[in-house]
């Protein structure tokens, strides 16, 4: 409840500073501060369309400024992202040069752009605090955005393992040649023992319905989530600034459904996070070496950390189906270690 408090206070001064910011870019919006809105909001549109931009974005500010001054701050956001998205697209097609007909927010510090991009700052604040409350680091403690592409340039040429939570790697003995590997991926709730598992991780795949993890510090985390929503509510509200150095953006966010196409009719069941990746990887082609140590698909049942060990196996995947598709796949097969590459 104080997040919520304080989220909405500082909504509503992002809005009284966006209102000021309208009224001293738009000197000619005064005119229209008054008059009705829808009025006054078609008849922008009308000259945005014959190409009129100056008087468009002094009524669209006018419209803005009016419901500014009723309070009426709901409808203000609404309004204020239609404007931003008409000035955004006018600026796509436009000189960023300061000129008499600037979109909402042209100014003398660095032209439309920098003024809009002001504006942009502003509502994004506003939006993200009423959505959550106010947000320490919305970049994530600087973490870097990585693309389908930016991932596969990253680990190209790089022998890499997967290591997975079952009770035969948490009984083995394999924690050197693990580590030896250019490239170590973890799953979930996954569980260090140096002797065992080895103790490096390099990639940690994580479903974003739990937070297993999260704070262990790793070089790049992808966070997999088939509904778009939920996956981008988790990230805000479980990724630990700090902890990574790279993030999967939503090119990665579902790799079976979303960069194979794989649909529900041809494979039903949710992948499993450990498919999802072992997929990704076969999808992608760029390594020497791919193994997957210890994947009995949880015939030896799990080794995870403490608290998750009170978790079951989850019923909603497939397992079978998932070890004909590796075994099909498979160069070579031992006991602890299965080679697609």
């Amino acid at each position: 409840m104080r997040a919520r408090v304080a989220g909405l206070r500082v909504a509503a001064e992002r809005e009284r500073e966006l209102a000021g910011l309208l009224a001293a870019a738009r000197p000619g919006a005064g005119a229209y501060r008054e008059e009705p809105l829808t009025e006054t909001w078609f008849d922008g549109l009308e000259l945005v369309a014959r190409g009129e931009l100056d008087g468009a974005h002094d009524r669209f500010a006018g419209a803005l400024l009016g419901l500014a001054d009723r309070g009426e701050w709901r409808e203000f956001q609404d309004a204020l992202g239609r404007t931003l998205d008409v000035s955004l697209h006018d600026l796509d097609s436009r000189v960023t040069t300061p000129g008499p007909d600037a979109p909402v927010g042209g100014g003398t510090d660095g032209g439309p752009r920098a003024a809009l991009n002001a504006l942009l700052a502003h509502y994004a604040d506003l939006a993200r605090s009423r959505q959550r409350g106010p947000v320490e680091e919305p970049t994530f403690g600087g973490a870097k955005w990585l693309s389908l592409g930016e991932f596969r340039n990253r680990i190209a040429g790089k022998s890499v393992c997967l290591v997975a939570n079952s009770g035969r790697v948490g009984t083995g003995s394999l924690g050197a040649e693990i580590d030896a590997y250019d490239l170590v991926v973890r799953f979930n709730s996954y569980r260090i023992d140096s002797r065992a598992t080895g103790a490096r991780t390099d990639i940690h795949v994580t479903i974003h319905k739990h937070a297993f993890n999260w704070d262990q510090h790793v070089d790049t985390r992808l966070v997999f989530g088939g509904d778009v929503g939920a996956w981008r509510s988790s990230l805000r509200n479980r990724l630990v600034p700090g902890a990574q150095v790279h993030l999967g953006d939503d090119s990665l966010r579902w790799p079976l459904r979303e960069i194979g196409k794989v649909g529900p009719e041809e494979w039903p069941a949710i992948p499993t996070t450990g498919f999802n990746t072992l997929f990704l990887l076969d999808f992608l082609d760029v390594n020497p070496v791919i193994d997957l140590i210890g994947f009995d698909f949880y015939e030896s049942g799990a080794y995870r950390t403490s608290e998750a060990m009170r978790m079951p196996v989850t019923s909603v995947h497939e397992y079978a189906d998932e070890k004909t598709w590796v075994l099909d796949r498979a160069t070579k097969v031992t006991e602890h270690r299965i080679s697609l590459r």
